[in-house]
């Protein structure tokens, strides 16, 4: 497999060489049509003021200084009315004209090839002047070879078209190799992320698109490093949870092999066994709870009921837990009826209101709320209890999050996972405002179809 620096060098070498060819295609073409042109225009010139030096004893001579000192070979031929040649200068091959064309030159009308079609070979220019010698008429041809300039112009641009590819190859390949050298740190850190340490950051400065890409993978790293944290606390949380209620059965149920127990302590350790017991199944639910909301399979089974018949029998079921802490309980319900899963929002519920009797101090309070707008329901919970830290909010719905780090609360930081993914199955949304010791505000929004919900009076 051919790495990214490789496909890059090859790509742009590719690229280059079509753009020489090209270029050397449409150079040439347009260099030889220019060419040709200003030849055109020089020979004419040329002819002109060789005429005037016609006769004189060193128009040979002339004629030979033009020849040989010019980037051009030409020939200088005069032919006479009686179809006579004479070759001045440098002798050049037979001049490719007809008796006709010579005849209309002698005839006075000038003559040139340049804007003719030569054929694939290569042929020679050819221009044609009339002018009289005493009393004569004469035509003067003027012949060149410019193959010559061609093949000197051709490699020319061949030598600066080599040394730009050569130049070009080294550049490139070393600027990809400063572009790539980034890719690579990238390649590196994520194949040390695919082997589980997520506490990897690369450094790239520049604000280009693989400086975005680098970002946007530190950040990654940063939330799976966050994640992984949270898991491992998860773990040591229920590997707490689990161990506890263990060690207190292990220890009774040893106890109660001792005759000597008395009948009421065995009551007291029956009771704690039994309590215990029920922290396991609780937290053995609860795990089971979040692995069928997480498969994505949970079925809702819907049913019409009145929501805020739901809440209170909710709030009666806690009364035990809030008259301990003589908390008030503040409820405004509207009557509510809709239709969702009755059991997986009582869990809801259930979990939103422990949560805050549990974090709410003794007299403290806990306002419920129903509010209806447009086509959603509106719960809100209230309290004025600890309050949860900025920083906190962003994870306290993560499976893996628990606030109290210190587990002076007993929790293993399930509920509010599974409470958030029973509201998203039922295509809500569930917020949180809160500050440090100055209480929280659970909001959960619940879409209804029209003519599901209707509202009555406030109780």
């Amino acid at each position: 497999m051919k790495s990214i620096y490789v496909k890059l060098v090859l790509s742009f070498i590719i690229t280059i060489l079509l753009s020489v060819v090209i270029t050397v295609v449409v150079t040439t073409f347009l260099s030889k049509q220019k060419l040709e042109m200003r030849l055109g225009q020089d020979m004419v010139k040329m002819g002109e003021d060789f005429i005037d030096l016609y006769g004189a004893e060193d128009s040979d001579k002339a004629a030979r200084f033009l020849s040989n000192s010019s980037f051009i070979h030409f020939s200088f031929i005069i032919i006479d009315d009686q179809h006579e040649e004479k070759v001045l200068g440098q002798p050049g091959p037979p001049i490719p004209i007809t008796p006709q064309e010579v005849d209309q030159v002698l005839d006075g009308k000038r003559y040139s090839n340049l804007n003719k079609e030569k054929g694939d070979r290569p042929q020679p220019n050819v221009v044609g002047l009339p002018f009289k010698e005493n009393g004569r008429s004469y035509a003067l041809f003027i012949q060149s070879h410019p193959q010559r300039q061609f093949s000197v112009i051709q490699d020319v641009q061949n030598i600066q078209l080599i040394t730009i590819l050569l130049v070009g190859i080294v550049l490139f390949a070393y600027v990809s190799t400063i572009i790539i050298k980034p890719i690579k740190r990238l390649s590196t850190a994520m194949k040390v992320v695919g082997q589980g340490e997520y506490n990897v950051q690369v450094e790239h400065a520049a604000n280009d698109e693989i400086g975005l890409l680098t970002k946007n993978f530190n950040q990654m790293t940063k939330e799976l490093n966050k994640i992984e944290t949270m898991r491992q606390e998860f773990i040591a949380s229920v590997s707490h949870e689990i161990q506890s209620p263990l060690t207190s059965i292990r220890g009774f149920s040893a106890a109660l092999k001792d005759d000597i127990v008395s009948e009421d302590k065995k009551i007291q350790y029956l009771t704690i066994i039994e309590k215990e017991s029920t922290r396991l199944s609780q937290l053995s639910s609860n795990l089971l709870k979040l692995a069928s909301l997480d498969s994505e399979h949970q079925t809702l089974m819907l049913q019409q009921y009145r929501l805020d018949e739901q809440i209170r029998h909710v709030v009666m079921a806690l009364e035990p837990q809030w008259t301990k802490k003589n908390i008030e309980i503040d409820l405004n319900l509207s009557n509510v009826q809709m239709e969702a899963d009755k059991d997986l929002l009582e869990q809801v519920w259930l979990n939103l209101v422990t949560n805050a009797i549990k974090y709410t101090p003794e007299n403290g309070f806990v306002k419920i709320s129903i509010s209806l707008k447009n086509e959603e329901i509106d719960v809100k919970i209230k309290d004025n209890g600890i309050g949860i830290a900025e920083e906190d909010q962003k994870y306290i719905f993560e499976s893996f999050y628990k606030v109290d780090k210190s587990r002076t609360l007993k929790g293993s930081g399930l509920g509010l996972a599974i409470t958030k993914k029973i509201v998203r199955l039922h295509e809500g949304e569930i917020r949180v405002e809160s500050k440090k010791e100055q209480g929280s505000i659970f909001t959960v929004t619940l879409p209804i179809q029209k003519n599901r919900a209707k509202k009555d009076s406030s109780v």
